[in-house]
């Protein structure tokens, strides 16, 4: 399995846990990316299969992809999955394609996805509610209450507030939307490939997003986190359900994608399309422990769904049956997941002493048990941190209201170990 994201990490776990041996790019090559040997058996304990081989790059850009060394590896590879960034390039995703079979939409389709003014607009003659998107912010309207977004945005990059300036303005690299109110969800769809099935998408449960948030060290749009599964309202489910099957059907979209929402009240507003696996899945791996469900992880669903092999009817009934225990036992534990950003002013290298700290508190989302929490996406030894850079990923399990806490509490600790690391350095 080939996988190409951002920061690969959680997905390479996922493959694994599937049965996959993965090459994988990114841009960070993390320490918990790269673990071999007893370590990594430790990290598939309860029968997981493990994969036999693992070989992670890093990239300083997606364009490194197509180096004649890289594209030895990629061309090996008999699969290939995308999470986050990569969406952006569809000549990229042309090139890849013809060297190894990806699952996913082609290039094609992620060009089309990539135009948010029009999905809005195809969703809007269908009578949904969406937010007021245009290539160019017109006179009249006041720029204080409209985002100015960039096409290729990922994760809140690219995403600022649009001022008098940009009046009358239009370009291919931007889009402006109305700024709504409203609390940020991500809705988790599955697509089947098999034409048979008269319901080929399946919406299987949404989180909420954590952006903005100021103990991250993140900036005012960054994506920072997810909380969940939560469990979903019911005036809210249609609504939901009847944007993603519209925009799977009309674009023809397969296997994991999402879809954020604002949500305030039962007002639904979409406002960003993911049409590819997303940070957030990773709390759905942490679910699987234990459960019944028709996968053994997201990656695995996702491969299942690309390829016609999945049974959508188990796979809802999964769903339904989730849904009507949490109705019963009013379940909370959740899981969650919060990104610390570095906010000092210069470069920080990471120490023995600072890199050992972080490694002892490393553990998988599914190894968490309830009042736990662990990191990921630990940075090596001797690796510079930038300003406006992550340093590593909280995880922990808990209640819906207390989760949050604890990565704020484990947050903070490791924002000031960094501080301190900047003044000693």
């Amino acid at each position: 399995m080939l996988i190409v994201a951002a920061s690969a990490r959680p997905w390479i776990r996922s493959a694994e846990i599937a049965g996959f041996d993965v090459i994988a790019f990114d841009f960070f090559s993390d320490w918990d990316s790269i673990l071999r040997g007893p370590e990594c058996v430790r990290s598939f304990r309860g029968g997981a299969e493990v994969g036999e081989r693992r070989a992670v790059g890093r990239l300083q850009r997606f364009e490194d992809l197509l180096l004649k060394s890289n594209l030895e590896l990629i061309s090996s590879c008999d699969y290939a999955i995308f999470a986050g960034g990569l969406e952006n390039h569809p000549s990229i995703i042309a090139e890849l394609a013809s060297r190894v079979s990806i699952l996913g939409p082609n290039s094609s389709q992620h060009a089309r996805l990539g135009d948010t003014v029009e999905i809005l607009a195809s969703l809007k003659k269908m009578r949904h509610q969406v937010p007021v998107t245009s290539y160019q912010l017109t006179e009249g309207n006041n720029p204080s209450a409209w985002l100015k977004k960039s096409f290729r945005s990922s994760s809140g990059l690219g995403i600022v507030r649009a001022t008098a300036a940009d009046v009358g303005s239009e370009s291919s690299r931007h889009y402006y939307q109305s700024e709504v109110s409203g609390e940020s969800f991500s809705a988790v769809f599955i697509s089947s490939a098999k034409e048979t099935e008269t319901e080929r998408t399946a919406f299987v449960g949404w989180t909420r997003q954590l952006v903005n948030e100021p103990w991250c060290g993140a900036g005012e749009f960054r994506y920072c986190g997810s909380i969940g599964i939560l469990p979903i309202p019911e005036v809210l489910r249609p609504k939901i359900e009847s944007i993603g099957q519209t925009i799977a059907d009309q674009y023809g979209v397969v296997g994991a994608w999402g879809i954020d929402f604002l949500v305030d009240g039962t007002n639904v507003w979409p406002v960003d399309f993911n049409i590819r696996l997303t940070a957030s899945m990773e709390i759905f791996d942490g679910m699987q422990r234990g459960s019944n469900a028709p996968y053994r992880s997201i990656v695995d669903l996702h491969v299942r769904a690309c390829l016609g092999e999945l049974n959508m009817q188990r796979l809802r009934q999964s769903v339904d049956k989730q849904s009507a225990d949490w109705a019963v036992t009013k379940k909370e534990t959740c899981f969650g997941k919060s990104i610390v950003f570095y906010d000092g002013t210069s470069a920080v290298r990471v120490t023995d002493e600072f890199h050992r700290n972080l490694v002892s508190q490393w553990r998988l989302i599914g190894e968490l048990n309830t009042g736990q929490t662990g990191l990921a996406d630990i940075p090596k030894e001797g690796e510079w941190i930038e300003p406006g850079q992550p340093i590593c990923t909280i995880l922990a399990k808990e209640s819906a209201q207390q989760v949050k806490d604890m990565l704020k509490t484990s947050a903070n600790e490791i924002r000031r170990a960094v501080l301190r690391l900047e003044a000693a350095q």
